[in-house]
C-alpha cells in the first residue's frame, strides 16, 4: 500500500476526507467571487445592498447564497431555487477550476489580528452529531436550534455545490497540525489565491497542500485524536453543517451509496490556541421592559449578589448608564450565562410584550439601552478558552449566543467550494 492510501485510510477513520476543491478560475476575480457568511450583518441590509454594488454582476458566491437578513421577507423559496440555478450557471460557466485532491492552507488578516491560519478539508458527517448528550468525534459547540435549518436545507437539498462558512475548532496547544500543513505547503509551493477581502475583511492567502504531503498531517490529526474523543468542535456555521447532515440522511434514506459527495462536508479547521482567533462574550439587551421589576426579578431568580470589584460576573446596565455589577450562583463547571438565560428564557415566556436581542461589544449594549427607558443591558464576562474543549466533553455545547469567534468581518468568507455530484 502506498503512503498515499495510507494516509487516506488514517484519515478516514478520523472522519476526515480529502476532497477536490473548487477555487476561482483564471477569468474570476478573487475579491468578487469571495463574500462574507451568510449569517453575518443580519440587521444591517446596507452591508448586503453595498456587496451587490461592489460586485457588479461579476461571478460571485453572493448569488449561491441566502443572506439572512433577507430570510423574514417570505421568498425562500424562491431564493433557494435561485441560489441553486446560479450553481448550475457556475458550474457550466467555468467559473471554478478544480485541484488535484488535497487541503488549503489558510493565512488571513484582518483589521483586529495580523494572522489567524485554517485548513480547509472535508469532514464526514457519518461522525457528526448535534443531539443532546452526542459522544461523536464532530460535536456543536452550542445547542442548535432545529427551527432554523429547514432554510438552509432547502438550498443544500438541490445543491450541485458544498459552499462553506464553517470554522470547525481543534484542540492543539502544540500546534501540530498548522506546523504539519505549513511545511507541507512549503514543500508544494504552489499559492492559489492571495487577495484582499471586500468590505474590510482584511487579506487572505490561499496554499495547496497534495494528497502526496499528507502523511505528516495524518499524524498529528492522530495525536489529538488520541488524546480524546472529541476531536472536532464545530466553532462557526454549526446549523449549516446540521443541515448537511439532515440532507445526507435523506439522500442515505433514499438509497445514495455510502461514498456519495453529500456524505462529507467542507469546513475550515481552526486551532483555538491561535492567537489570531479571538473569542467574544455575547451580551443581552431586553426592550419593552421596566428595567427595575426585571432588575428585580433576576436578582431573585439568580441569587445575585451586587459587588464593586471586576471578575467573573453580569454587568446590569440601566438607560440612565448606571451599571452595577453582579455575583450569581452559577453550578459548578458552568458558566453565568446558563443560569442567566434560563432566567430570561422564563421571564419573556410570561411577558410576550418584551423582547430580546443578542449583541456583540459593551458599547453597543451601551448604546442600545440608553436610547429609550423601557431596555436594560446584560453584560456578560470573557470566555476561558483554556477550558473551552473540556467544557465540552464533560458537560455538554453551550447555551446559545454565548460566545463570537472575532468581530464580524472576521468570519469566514465563502471562497473554496466542492462538487456535491
Amino acid at each position: 500500500m502506498t503512503s498515499k492510501l495510507t494516509s487516506f485510510a488514517r484519515l478516514k477513520k478520523l472522519g476526515i476526507a480529502v476532497p477536490e476543491l473548487l477555487v476561482p478560475g483564471d477569468q474570476t476575480a478573487p475579491e468578487k467571487w469571495a463574500v462574507i457568511a451568510c449569517d453575518q450583518f443580519s440587521s444591517e441590509r446596507g452591508y448586503w445592498e453595498e456587496t451587490e454594488r461592489l460586485i457588479d454582476g461579476s461571478a460571485s458566491a453572493l448569488n449561491l447564497i441566502i443572506p439572512e437578513c433577507y430570510l423574514e421577507d417570505g421568498d425562500k423559496e424562491e431564493r433557494a431555487q435561485r441560489a441553486n440555478a446560479a450553481m448550475a450557471d457556475v458550474m457550466a460557466e467555468g467559473v471554478l477550476e478544480k485541484l488535484k485532491p488535497g487541503f488549503m492552507l489558510v493565512n488571513r488578516s484582518t483589521p483586529h489580528v495580523s494572522r489567524r491560519q485554517g485548513l480547509v478539508l472535508a469532514v464526514d458527517l457519518e461522525s457528526y452529531d448535534f443531539s443532546e448528550g452526542s459522544k461523536s468525534r464532530i460535536r456543536p459547540t452550542e445547542g442548535t436550534i432545529r427551527d432554523r435549518l429547514p432554510p438552509r436545507m432547502a438550498v443544500r437539498r438541490d445543491a450541485l455545490l458544498d459552499l462553506p462558512h464553517i470554522l470547525i475548532l481543534i484542540d492543539d496547544p502544540e500546534n501540530l497540525v498548522m506546523s504539519a500543513a505549513q511545511t507541507a505547503a512549503e514543500k508544494a509551493d504552489n499559492t492559489v489565491y492571495d487577495f484582499d477581502l471586500m468590505q474590510g475583511g482584511g487579506h487572505i492567502t490561499g496554499r495547496f497542500v497534495p494528497q502526496e504531503e499528507l502523511d505528516a498531517l495524518a499524524g498529528a490529526f492522530e495525536t489529538l485524536a488520541g488524546r480524546s474523543d472529541l476531536l472536532f468542535a464545530v466553532g462557526d456555521g454549526n446549523h449549516s453543517l446540521a443541515s448537511a447532515r439532515e440532507i445526507w440522511r435523506e439522500k442515505k434514506a433514499a438509497g445514495a451509496p455510502p461514498d456519495h459527495p453529500s456524505r462529507y462536508a467542507l469546513v475550515e479547521v481552526e486551532n483555538i490556541h491561535d492567537s489570531g482567533l479571538p473569542f467574544h462574550p455575547i451580551h443581552r439587551v431586553i426592550f419593552g421592559v421596566n428595567p427595575e421589576d426585571l432588575r428585580a426579578y433576576l436578582g431573585k431568580k439568580l441569587g445575585a449578589e451586587t459587588v464593586a470589584s471586576t471578575g467573573g460576573m453580569i454587568g446590569i446596565v440601566f438607560p440612565d448608564g448606571s451599571l452595577i455589577k453582579w455575583n450569581i450562583k452559577v453550578p459548578g463547571g458552568r458558566l453565568a450565562v446558563e443560569p442567566l438565560q434560563n432566567a430570561l428564557d422564563a421571564y419573556l415566556k410570561d411577558h410576550p410584550e418584551a423582547e430580546i436581542d443578542y449583541i456583540h461589544g459593551e458599547d453597543s449594549v451601551k448604546e442600545l439601552v440608553g436610547a429609550e427607558g423601557n431596555r436594560i443591558g446584560i453584560i456578560l464576562p470573557d470566555l476561558d478558552k483554556s477550558s473551552f474543549f473540556r467544557r465540552i466533553t464533560e458537560i455538554g455545547p453551550y447555551p446559545r449566543k454565548t460566545f463570537s469567534i472575532g468581530e464580524a468581518v472576521e468570519k469566514r468568507y465563502y471562497l473554496e467550494a466542492r462538487e456535491l455530484t
